[in-house]
């Protein structure tokens, strides 16, 4: 079960692992997207490169989340913000 809390120790330790792109990744996050709407919103036509640069790295770091963790190639499959990259975002906001 996954609840959403996430400490301010984890968080800082999350926000180090953080690439550029995964930001860019964050920016456009709008609730739950599929893979296809968030490549379209960075802008990203080659699939390959956004999965390596963008959506893995993201996931490793537990900044966005799979809605079908047990079905990664779905059709169905979205993505979402997780509550450690909603503090990024918030922490990024606040610094600009």
């Amino acid at each position: 079960e996954v609840t959403g809390e996430v400490t301010g120790e984890v968080t800082g330790e999350v926000t180090g692992e953080v690439t550029g792109e995964v930001r860019k990744l964050l920016a456009v996050m709008n609730g739950e997207m599929k893979r296809v709407e968030i490549q379209k919103a960075l802008g990203l036509s080659h699939e390959e490169h956004f999965r390596e640069a963008y959506l893995q790295p993201a996931l490793k770091a537990k900044v966005i989340e799979m809605t079908l963790p047990n079905k990664p190639t779905s059709s169905n499959q979205r993505y979402r913000l997780t509550a450690a990259g909603t503090q990024i975002i918030r922490t990024d906001q606040q610094g600009s």
